[in-house]
């Protein structure tokens, strides 16, 4: 009998899993996925766009909010259930790669606990102050900040994140006494520098886009390699001055270390396709999230050169690891 496409795909991941002790093809395709972020967040927006499109290859994509502790509360979840392939951890690299160089007493190894799945987006971070702000441009801004302490702080959606490391960087680089001011979450952070009671943010790109382009706020730069067509005017970091602030960051599914290769390799031709699908794309761009497609070998790569470089990075501003 000949068969379709799908029914040909389907006999194909069929074989593939035959030899994997306890993986039946036929097996539940209920899929939960962890998030370590409140509902309604870009983790959130990002995990459910993506569930949405794994529908298309069979899968019940059920998204699991886990907040608390900065997503890490999500990450420790998946380490206690079995790896079999049910349950994924959708989470900023950053948690896996940045979080063991800033927190001693983490209860995971970024290296050795879990298996790469794939990535859904990626996206940068950007530095804005209010619009009633003297600064025009991130040199103005430096130099307010290096003239008056007033204006040397910057808010940031906590300690011990990506943005915070940013503006150590910078302040570093620039010689600018900067202060972070440890925010629960990038909104309240941005309200106040829309409020004038901060003089400045930095957070995720998507997060100032809509306030910017209403011109509550102006973005100064943004630690994108090249300038990003989005934001019309805006220089990179790199292009001010600060070759080595360009940092972006990805949303990234990963299993239990111990699931099954060949389940690993099913869910990350799943997520890929999903990332790919016109409608789910749509949905990210939507949100200001560039889709962003990379393989379980590719990502893992990935994690190891990012835990290396943030390593370098954390060790180069001093910063004392907490608890």
């Amino acid at each position: 009998m000949p068969l379709n496409r799908r029914q040909f795909t389907a006999c194909l991941g069929a074989s593939a899993l035959a030899g994997v002790p306890g993986v039946s093809f036929a097996q539940d395709k209920t899929l939960r996925m962890l998030v370590g972020f409140a509902a309604g967040g870009a983790a959130d927006t990002v995990a459910r766009a993506v569930a949405e499109g794994l529908r298309e290859s069979g899968y019940t994509a059920i998204v699991d909010n886990k907040a608390g502790a900065g997503g890490r509360l999500a990450t420790e979840a998946l380490l206690s259930l079995p790896p079999d392939g049910h349950t994924l951890l959708m989470t900023p690299l950053g948690n896996l790669t940045l979080y063991p160089h800033v927190f001693k007493s983490l209860r995971y190894d970024p290296l050795k606990d879990f298996a790469a799945v794939g990535t859904a987006n990626s996206m940068s971070f950007a530095l804005a102050v209010g619009a009633d702000s003297p600064a025009r441009t991130l040199q103005e801004f430096l130099a307010l900040a290096g003239k008056d302490p007033k204006f040397a702080a910057y808010g940031t959606p906590g300690a011990g994140t990506a943005m915070h490391f940013l503006g150590a960087m910078l302040g570093k680089e620039a010689k600018v006494n900067l202060t972070q001011v440890a925010y629960k979450g990038g909104a309240a952070a941005l309200t106040d520098v829309i409020g004038g009671s901060l003089p400045c943010v930095i957070t995720t790109t998507p997060n100032l886009l809509p306030m910017h382009r209403a011109g509550k706020i102006r973005i100064l730069a943004i630690s994108e390699a090249a300038p990003n067509a989005a934001l019309p005017g805006v220089p990179t970091f790199k292009s001010t001055g600060f070759p080595d602030l360009v940092v972006t960051e990805s949303f990234a599914f990963f299993a239990r270390t111990g699931t099954a290769p060949a389940v690993v390799a099913q869910l990350g031709q799943s997520v890929a396709s999903a990332v790919k699908a016109p409608t789910v794309s749509a949905l990210l761009r939507k949100a200001e999230f560039e889709p962003l497609v990379m393989t379980p070998e590719a990502l893992d790569k990935q994690v190891h050169a990012e835990y290396a470089k943030w390593g370098r990075i954390v060790k180069a501003v001093g910063y004392t690891p907490e608890n």
